[in-house]
């Protein structure tokens, strides 16, 4: 009987350290995304992102390029919309491109260094890295991490939890508010580690003309329109920050069609223009950062003492120009959407 018990001793033992071999530990899998972060060449994933900050859900279909030292290809398609916007990093700056509209905007600027999303696998690792307070907890196949949400443009997300597949690659993220709730959930169901690129794969030409043939259709269809000559369908943004109320609108004839213009005056001043789209490439020798709202994407530049956040959305350029923080910009950029036309 003892050499018995013995012997199961020894098998629970050995069982026991198997088992362990094939389950990394917290210490273990932030020293090996440390390592990975400065090692990674280049990958391709693709995934949904939802965001549930409106009064209903928004889904984005997310596909990100990467290539060693700075190169990134973000594509965002809003699947309501069914509207694609890249945002590009290349040698020559940062770019916002909104290829069915032929807009391409390029600015100085440290993205994503300076502004990591939810969706870029070096942001998600150096969120686990840097944050010495994590949580951890081991699944099959799977580790789960709790850390700090750090998001400049929502100081109301606190929380993310990050999940990664046994090889450390992303498969899931939630970003929670303080109240516990998921504010924005990004799925992943497409990563690729070191692949190779086309040449021009990050040049601002390329992806600019890259458009589906249904958009090319719909756009063919539309060329035959003046849309400069109907007037501007304003909207009213419905959030104003408190102290600040409307002073005057009005309508001016600009060479590219009519402008509405809306100045608000009060504690926050800022004056909010609205017109038709224009093919425009322009570059602008001034800091700014691409801004996700919750509809499209935005150029938000600092000139001089004033703030700038651009967007364009159903058909319409809208231009918010004040001493606001980009914070209270994005606030009131958001209160555009879905508002009833004047």
């Amino acid at each position: 009987m003892r050499r018995k018990a013995w012997v199961l001793l020894i098998i629970l033992a050995i069982a026991t350290n198997l088992a362990g071999c094939g389950a990394k530990g917290a210490k273990e899998i932030v020293s090996d995304l440390s390592k990975r972060s400065e090692e990674l060449e280049s990958y391709i994933s693709h995934g949904k992102m939802t965001l549930y900050t409106g009064e209903e859900p928004l889904e984005y279909e997310v596909e990100v390029w990467y290539k060693k030292p700075h190169y990134y290809r973000v594509a965002l398609k809003n699947v309501k919309k069914d509207i694609v916007q890249i945002l590009l990093r290349n040698d020559d700056g940062v770019y916002v491109l909104t290829p069915h509209l032929k807009k391409s905007f390029r600015f100085q600027s440290d993205w994503p260094e300076s502004s990591g999303q939810v969706y870029l696998y070096q942001t998600l690792m150096n969120s686990i890295v840097d944050d010495q307070k994590r949580q951890f907890q081991a699944g099959k196949k799977e580790y789960q991490f709790e850390v700090a949400a750090k998001y400049s443009i929502n100081q109301n997300l606190t929380t993310q939890r990050i999940w990664l597949d046994e090889n450390l690659y992303p498969k899931k993220v939630d970003v929670l508010n303080a109240d516990g709730e998921v504010m924005v959930k990004m799925e992943f169901d497409r990563f690729k580690a070191e692949p190779s690129f086309d040449k021009d794969a990050f040049d601002t030409q390329r992806n600019l003309n890259s458009l589906p043939d249904e958009s090319r259709q719909t756009i063919a269809k539309a060329k035959g329109k003046e849309p400069e000559k109907e007037p501007v369908q304003a909207i009213t943004p419905g959030y104003i920050p408190a102290g600040t109320q409307l002073l005057d609108e009005q309508t001016i004839q600009s060479p590219g069609g009519p402008v509405v213009i809306m100045r608000y005056k009060g504690k926050q001043s800022f004056t909010l223009t609205q017109r038709h789209p224009q093919e425009v490439e322009a570059s602008l020798p001034v800091f700014g950062k691409p801004v996700e709202l919750e509809q499209t994407i935005g150029v938000w530049l600092e000139l001089g003492d004033k703030n700038r956040l651009a967007w364009t959305y159903n058909g319409t350029d809208f231009e918010l120009l004040g001493d606001l923080p980009v914070e209270e910009m994005t606030q009131i950029a958001n209160s555009t959407f879905d508002q009833p036309i004047k």
